[in-house]
């Protein structure tokens, strides 16, 4: 625990000093109060026009609620992308520069071992994401105030299911880091996550959606969607589609919300958690291999 601990205070330390992610937080910040103030401007300045709701189809407070629900769906999509670069970024740097820059044959020359090292290279990693993410959460969850706010704990719950999906980036490029360039492994890393388990994610989607009658590709994308990580989803989602649903004037139906994510279950999550065990011993037997 003592070399577990050392390697992850020194590898939060190196990774305070990257630039990029310092970048990408300082994008990710203005780009939340931009939108955020950017919003209520619009509201504002429709508010100040009564003739905005002369029609009495929506009322002021409607439309301030609907901006809401507009500005917490665009921050889903953010802290999305942002939690996935801040996961690329950490999975490149927190273990191919050690090995990249020969430091890990000091490390390795003290009594620790590369059990230590791994462990303390996944914790760090780990903690370093949750806390950049959890920051811009925090000043997005501010600036809902801007519009009265009343769904923070949307914002939360897709904020758990947001940092568990980095992790899971983050290990896959933390392991194959150690074995090839840090940029051919997070395109790997890409290639695999987003474009493959996409894929089978959706079409698993939309074939228990009902959308896809032949019985043969369910049964065989059924079988693709258990082997492949899969990206956790929260319910407020579907919770937000059906309130524009019926902000919009119409009535929510499982058609109109079929192309929506359901909140991840149970196996879901299980299914998460073994991922996560999965590819952090993957980084271990990836870092014990490695001849340094």
């Amino acid at each position: 625990m003592n070399g577990s601990g050392a390697v992850a205070r020194y590898t939060l330390l190196e990774l305070s000093r990257r630039r990029i992610l310092l970048v990408f937080f300082i994008i990710g910040a203005i780009g939340i109060i931009a939108l955020g103030g950017g919003l209520k401007v619009l509201y504002q300045v429709a508010a100040s026009n009564p003739q905005s709701f002369a029609s009495g189809s929506v009322d002021a407070a409607t439309f301030n609620h609907f901006l809401e629900l507009l500005f917490v769906s665009y921050v889903f999509q953010a802290l999305a992308i942002f939690a996935l670069l801040i996961a690329y970024a950490i999975g490149m740097t927190a273990i191919y520069h050690d090995l990249d820059s020969g430091s890990a044959v000091s490390i390795f020359s003290k009594p620790i071992s590369r059990l230590a090292f791994a462990a303390g290279k996944i914790l760090a990693a780990i903690v370093g994401l949750i806390v950049i993410v959890g920051l811009l959460a925090l000043e997005a969850r501010a600036v809902m105030f801007l519009f009265g706010g009343g769904l923070e704990n949307a914002l939360t719950g897709q904020l758990l299911a947001v940092v568990a999906n980095a992790i899971v980036v983050m290990l896959i490029v933390l392991s194959v880091s150690t074995w090839i360039n840090n940029i051919l492994a997070a395109v790997v890393t890409f290639i695999y996550y987003n474009v493959v388990t996409g894929i089978i994610a959706t079409v698993h989607m939309l074939a228990d959606g009902g959308l896809i009658g032949n019985a043969a590709v369910r049964n065989v994308f059924d079988v693709l969607y258990w082997l492949v990580p899969h990206q956790l989803v929260s319910s407020a989602i579907r919770d937000l589609a059906k309130a524009q649903i019926e902000i919009a004037g119409g009535a929510t139906s499982n058609q109109a919300l079929a192309s929506v994510p359901a909140p991840s279950g149970a196996g879901d999550i299980a299914w998460w958690g073994f991922t996560v065990l999965a590819f952090a011993g993957l980084v271990y037997y990836a870092v014990r291999r490695r001849q340094v």
